[in-house]
């Protein structure tokens, strides 16, 4: 039997609402509709030929499915309404600046039956997936150090990123990509040191994370190079051999490991062809397929929580200068029968 179709809606029409909307156009047929308080929604969904919708009411009168594209404080509110109207969401990361608002998302759309998904977008990066599959299949043998970097421009003078009481700043939303990657690859995170740098408007932020399996990850993350510039890059070193990508390289990822060197005389190292893709169509496609047939997401509302659990602790280890335990995440909480009637 095939599943049916699901309908999504979109709410925001910024950087990201763009790049979703643009993502969603590869599946014809699943984006049908907008939220449009201002001109701006209203030009994107024009654009896309989509149902203008001057009420969240109306939206979700229309729609299986909201995706969120919105300034991070907005994020609880606005699950908070479409579970509220059995609706599944799909949210732009981080999920929300305290853990509290984090379980909160996760367990009102538990309660209401419907599923969350957070787009921790890394996940669905060719080389990063690629990277963690070389892990899982044991050709590093185990990991034992991360090194993970991400720099970029610092946003545009005004923008909503730059007022860290919405977008919890560097840790919550720049170096969270890779915070949640080291934890993906190496697992549960013991502790968390952070320094950092900030001099006329530019900030940089190192941290340091020890896995309760005994790795270790060395993040970096900053709005600090000059204009125009992004960079990123992994480095996974384990028992057996390495694995790194820099996206300054042309080249793809690329494998170090003692039978390479057998084979290869002097070569101690193998590059491999580009790797491509669309991450982000690839992550709501991804959400879409799982919601249609009823697998699993990729990222797990825990998951979402212990990425914001972890850029807290980067924000604590930064205020008091020592180590700190990320917080546990909670065990959902479903009210008993008696308690929802």
């Amino acid at each position: 039997m095939t599943p049916s179709a699901l309908r999504v809606g979109l709410i925001g029409a910024g950087v990201m609402g763009r790049t979703h909307a643009r993502a969603w156009a590869g599946l014809p047929g699943a984006l049908v509709a907008m939220y449009v308080p201002d001109e701006g929604a209203r030009t994107l969904a024009r654009q896309y030929k989509l149902q203008e919708c001057e009420r969240l009411e109306d939206l979700f009168a229309q729609v299986d499915a909201v995706d969120l594209c919105t300034p991070t404080d907005t994020h609880l509110p606005l699950t908070l309404a479409a579970a509220s109207a059995g609706r599944h969401v799909l949210c732009e990361k981080p999920a929300a600046l305290t853990l509290e608002d984090a379980v909160g998302m996760r367990d009102a759309c538990e309660r209401a039956g419907v599923r969350l998904f957070v787009a921790h977008v890394l996940r669905f990066f060719p080389q990063y997936r690629a990277a963690r599959d070389r892990v899982v299949a044991g050709e590093i043998g185990s990991p034992r150090v991360l090194r993970l970097s991400r720099v970029s421009t610092p946003p545009t003078p005004g923008s909503w990123l730059l007022d860290e009481a919405q977008s919890g700043g560097v840790p919550l939303d720049l170096m969270l990509h890779d915070l949640d990657y080291a934890r993906w690859i190496t697992g549960e995170v013991a502790s968390v040191y952070a320094v950092q740098s900030r001099q006329e408007g530019k900030v940089m932020v190192q941290a340091t994370l020890g896995h309760s399996g005994g790795a270790i990850s060395l993040i970096e993350a900053g709005w600090a190079a000059p204009a125009g510039v992004f960079r990123t890059s992994l480095d996974i070193a384990g028992t057996t051999g390495a694995t790194e990508w820099n996206s300054d390289l042309p080249a793809g990822l690329r494998r170090y490991g003692p039978e390479l060197a057998e084979s290869a005389g002097e070569q101690v190292g193998a590059s491999l062809p580009p790797l491509e893709g669309d991450p982000y169509a690839d992550e709501l496609h991804h959400a879409y397929h799982a919601l249609q047939h009823g697998l699993p997401f990729l990222v797990t509302p825990d998951d979402a929580v212990a990425a914001v659990s972890l850029g807290l602790a980067v924000q604590q280890s930064l205020n008091s200068g020592q180590a700190v335990t990320p917080r546990p995440v909670p065990a959902v909480r479903v009210p008993a029968v008696q308690e929802r009637a």
